[in-house]
């Protein structure tokens, strides 16, 4: 795992992109069903996927004191620019906005939070699976974690985000199976077959696209259909980049990955900033099309001077970046 895996680096670079034309639909009230539908069921599980792969294929957690570092070492990485940022956006509110997004996280940086409490809950369970010598404690911890979440979410509670939790949830899980134990997969889907069921599972997910809304949950059944989707279209987009011979394009997408952080927590407050007036676009029209490409321009111009000048300053780095170097 030490030297960086050019497809995954591409994907994260993707979703990324997506993220950040998503946002300027959304800042701009502009959303289009079928295309929203397609961007919001890729994005953020694309990411879930990737972080519950590289933590389940990545180094294991063994002891006390290391369950403690890698504890530390992420709440550095996601919690310090969660509440930096926060701080930040809300200088004169603090405690009222605090409590806002610790009890409604997706009005913060949402993700950074889910992200820790996932990966903060694989660590412990890699220490009971080292202490008892077996892998059923892993699992064992995992899925007490999981139906902690769900009891919450079902009695109704919101600290923390229940309902975030249990939505993305199984892809982390999905993908820390496939890290630990890649030869199962390849076992279980042979490499000349991916190719095939991936673009048979990326027809079916533009068809669910066009036919449900896959952004609203309005149901445990509705939930379900979403994820179905979801796991269709990332499978799908996962097979493509893996298949993608290396170029300068992947190679472009895979340096952006590396910044995936750093864009998602600064490029959303420029997203309307062509926009003052509050105008009203028709995504699917000219004007619509061309105001949405000069949106995307301008803010990932201003994202990349922000990142590049607040990645100069060490102390501003780790607030913002929660990164050292």
């Amino acid at each position: 795992m030490s030297k960086r895996n050019e497809s995954l680096d591409s994907l994260k670079g993707i979703a990324i992109l997506l993220v950040m034309f998503g946002h300027v639909q959304v800042h701009n009230h502009m959303t289009d069903p079928f295309l929203y539908d397609m961007i919001k069921s890729l994005q953020m599980p694309l990411f879930f996927l990737i972080s519950g792969y590289l933590c389940g294929a990545g180094r294991k957690v063994e002891t006390l004191a290391g369950l403690g570092r890698r504890i530390g070492k992420r709440a550095v990485a996601y919690l310090v620019p969660f509440f930096s940022w926060l701080i930040l956006q809300h200088i004169t509110s603090v405690p009222k906005a605090l409590k806002t997004v610790l009890f409604q996280l997706d009005y913060g940086l949402w993700f950074l939070m889910i992200l820790f409490l996932f990966t903060a809950m694989a660590y412990i369970a890699m220490w009971v699976q080292a202490k008892i010598g077996a892998e059923w404690g892993f699992w064992l911890i995992w899925l007490l974690g999981c139906m902690v979440s769900l009891l919450a979410y079902l009695k109704g509670m919101t600290f923390l985000s229940p309902s975030l939790q249990i939505t993305y949830l199984p892809y982390y899980t999905a993908a820390y199976f496939v890290g630990a134990h890649p030869e199962i997969t390849r076992r279980a889907v042979p490499k000349w077959r991916r190719g095939t069921l991936a673009w048979i599972g990326g027809g079916i997910f533009i068809m669910m696209a066009a036919s449900f809304d896959l952004v609203t949950v309005s149901s445990a059944s509705m939930l379900v259909v979403q994820t179905f989707a979801s796991f269709l279209g990332c499978f799908w987009l996962i097979q493509l980049v893996a298949e993608w011979k290396p170029n300068p394009v992947k190679k472009r997408l895979a340096w952006l990955g590396q910044y995936t952080l750093e864009i998602y927590v600064v490029h959303y407050h420029f997203a309307a900033i062509l926009n003052r007036s509050g105008t009203i676009y028709s995504f699917w029209t000219l004007e619509g099309l061309l105001y949405s490409l000069a949106a995307f321009a301008v803010m990932s111009v201003i994202t990349a001077v922000l990142i590049a000048v607040i990645r100069r300053i060490p102390v501003v780095r780790l607030l913002l970046f929660g990164k050292r170097a």
